[in-house]
């Protein structure tokens, strides 16, 4: 079974385009909602989130995100800090996940797909690139702010970077055909 990663920056659109695979079966993992599950559940990285950050990382057993996200979006080493606590266990629980499945090609869906040579896990990069100011507008529009989108976005790799890595590449802009674009990447990767 080939292992593709599809990546892109905050607001790109990754998980609207997971979805068009998945609409055509593909099984998706989706990176975030496991971190987020395994950051709540796994007592060792709590313990090692609250030993690193605080006690005030937590309610009660639910991370706080805004109080996280203000730590470690405005500190590059503390963002190094919580990825690699999270992300050994995300690695775990996606090689757990992938022994299920049993499609063609799997995707796994993440923004932070490049941090830690992690593009070296999968056969194959779809990169997401959206124009930045569409990008702004999808968050204002989910609630966020403007400073924690600015803060988020500085932090995360650059499209040109997406771009000069990526095996296939989707545009996730207003005037894109992305329905064609994600069945003819569908059709190359099944006879991959």
């Amino acid at each position: 079974m080939k292992k593709v990663a599809i990546t892109g920056g905050i607001g790109s659109g990754k998980t609207y385009i997971s979805n068009m695979f998945a609409e055509l079966g593909v099984p998706i993992y989706d990176s975030d909602s496991r971190a987020k599950k395994i950051i709540n559940s796994n007592i060792q990285v709590k313990k090692s989130i609250t030993s690193a950050f605080g006690l005030n990382c937590f309610n009660g057993s639910i991370l706080d995100r805004r109080y996280i996200s203000n730590l470690i979006f405005n500190d590059r080493s503390k963002l190094k800090l919580i990825n690699s606590i999270v992300h050994p266990f995300v690695y775990m629980d996606y090689n757990c996940w992938l022994l299920k499945q049993k499609f063609n090609y799997t995707i796994y869906e993440s923004a932070i797909i490049y941090d830690n040579q992690g593009q070296y896990n999968f056969d194959k990069i779809i990169g997401v690139i959206s124009e930045e100011e569409l990008r702004i507008s999808r968050l204002l529009d989910r609630g966020m702010d403007n400073l924690s989108i600015t803060n988020i976005m500085k932090n995360q790799m650059p499209d040109s970077k997406i771009v000069s890595i990526s095996d296939f590449l989707i545009y996730n802009n207003l005037n894109n055909e992305l329905t064609e674009d994600v069945k003819g990447i569908h059709s190359k990767l099944l006879l991959y």
